[in-house]
């Protein structure tokens, strides 16, 4: 009997993933990337957040010291001959190309949201600009003659002054000719701002040297609604072109400084308004004016800048408060979704305060 065996073959088992461990797989993959990209997304908007409001203080910094840098400079060869130039027109409805001694002039905005003006004067020579007489009568057509054998330069700015008639010229190249034997020194110059065709007598005219033409400036200072920029223009001896100095500015605020009992301190911060105000300050006469202006010590100064940052929710309080809440600034509900920043300084006027002593 032969017995036949037959060998039973193992099937292996089948291993691997089905649809089902796929399925739970691509779930837990997807909310994994959900939770990354929501990680990412508030990491994102914080770091858009930091960095719109640095970006407003780095701008809000650096206007202070623009601003700060011209204000400084204010009054330096003009004080030391205010005295001189005291009666020169000044026009407050366009003082951009005034000749009158005024080292700061604010220009106040409507409101406290408006933003404020400021219009600078300085001189650039390097020695003290007294005036010196005229030795012949001359008109601003012809060459002036003074008794002065060194102290003026080709593309010098000087000021003819007689009472109220007052002209800004600068010296030509290669206009200056002294006379080794009598010190007089004849300017040819040409004539650009002020009282132009006047004629000066001698000895009752003096004339004003300003320093180097690159030097002497009054620079005004604005806030541009539109674009937010705060703008800065050189108006003497030239007007030249505005130009933007840093973005997102929204507000600009100023005060004066005044020592009212001659003690040489900051008695009071004053706005440009009342009798501070331009056009109660052009109405004073000449020595009045003057005399105004020896009170004037220090400048206050208030920048404000947003962020370029919309926010979700509202992350501003309004209203931001200015010098100690003498100014407040009102702010929209849609604005609070914005960051701002408000940077105050203070400035004295030490060319005007030792050139007046």
């Amino acid at each position: 009997m032969t017995m036949t065996m037959r060998l039973r073959t193992r099937t292996p088992r089948q291993r691997g993933m089905g649809l089902v461990e796929v399925m739970v797989s691509v779930i837990i993959a997807m909310l994994l990337v959900l939770v990354i990209y929501q990680i990412y997304e508030v990491s994102e908007g914080q770091k858009r957040t930091i960095t719109a409001g640095s970006d407003a203080q780095q701008n809000a910094a650096y206007g202070l010291y623009v601003l700060g840098h011209d204000l400084a400079m204010a009054g330096n060869g003009i004080a030391s001959s205010a005295d001189t130039m005291k009666a020169c027109p000044f026009d407050a409805g366009a003082p951009e190309q005034s000749l009158a001694p005024i080292p700061v002039l604010i220009i106040p905005g409507a409101t406290d949201n408006d933003p404020d003006s400021v219009a600078i004067f300085y001189g650039g020579s390097s020695t003290l600009s007294t005036p010196v007489q005229f030795k012949t009568t001359a008109t601003t057509g012809s060459p002036y003659v003074v008794p002065a054998p060194v102290g003026f330069s080709p593309n010098d700015v000087v000021v003819a002054v007689q009472n109220a008639s007052c002209t800004l010229s600068t010296v030509d190249a290669g206009g200056v000719s002294v006379d080794g034997a009598s010190g007089f020194t004849t300017l040819t110059h040409t004539p650009l701002v002020g009282d132009i065709g006047a004629t000066y007598t001698a000895v009752n005219a003096s004339l004003v040297n300003l320093g180097p033409a690159a030097g002497v400036g009054r620079v005004l200072y604005t806030v541009d609604p539109a674009t937010r920029a705060l703008r800065t223009q050189k108006t003497l001896p030239t007007i030249d072109t505005v130009n933007p100095v840093i973005a997102d500015v929204v507000n600009l605020k100023l005060y004066y400084g005044l020592d009212v009992n001659g003690d040489g301190v900051v008695d009071t911060w004053q706005g440009a308004t009342g009798a501070w105000a331009p056009a109660a300050l052009a109405a004073l006469a000449p020595a009045q004016r003057l005399a105004a202006m020896r009170q004037l010590l220090a400048v206050r100064v208030a920048i404000v800048t947003r962020s370029g940052q919309y926010e979700k929710d509202p992350v501003t309080t309004a209203p931001l408060s200015i010098f100690d809440g003498a100014v407040t600034m009102a702010v929209s509900a849609d604005d609070q979704h914005y960051r701002y920043k408000v940077l105050e300084s203070t400035v004295p006027l030490r060319n005007a305060v030792w050139n007046t002593q």
